[in-house]
């Protein structure tokens, strides 16, 4: 069941794509720990048909291997709905496997990493720093 942004949180959202029920929740959670707004969604076709809906989210998080398509097929058919989306929006594989397929994904962040470097991951391709990263900065200023 898809679960759409929780309210009053900040602008910058994540979509997260997963047909695993765990790794969906725990991305979900720890994304909106760090201040996210979060939309989650099981499938690519439930994703393709959320995104048709919605404004489109500051970052999407993609398992590579779902059980109705491919991240690599998402992303083709997601450049088929909406030509122009991938040059505004940062598509990233996040899987379990060791490298991922050459594509237009933006990049790649595997599941079996800590949930720090995670983070700082997801940080690094929505472009803004984390808060426990500025905090730091701020203390050695």
């Amino acid at each position: 069941m898809p679960t759409l942004p929780a309210p009053n949180l900040p602008s910058k959202s994540i979509m997260v794509i997963d047909d695993n029920f765990d790794m969906l929740h725990l991305g979900r959670v720890v994304l909106e720990m760090e201040g996210f707004r979060v939309i989650t969604a099981s499938s690519g076709t439930q994703a393709l048909d959320i995104l048709s809906k919605i404004q489109e989210p500051n970052l999407v998080l993609l398992d590579m291997k779902m059980s109705d398509m491919s991240g690599h097929e998402f992303l083709k058919r997601l450049e088929i709905q909406a030509p122009t989306i991938l040059d505004g929006m940062p598509v990233v594989f996040y899987s379990g496997m060791e490298s991922v397929p050459d594509s237009r994904a933006s990049g790649f962040i595997r599941k079996a990493g800590d949930i720090k470097s995670f983070i700082a991951s997801v940080h690094g391709f929505i472009g803004r720093a984390s808060p426990i990263e500025a905090l730091s900065n701020l203390a050695l200023e």
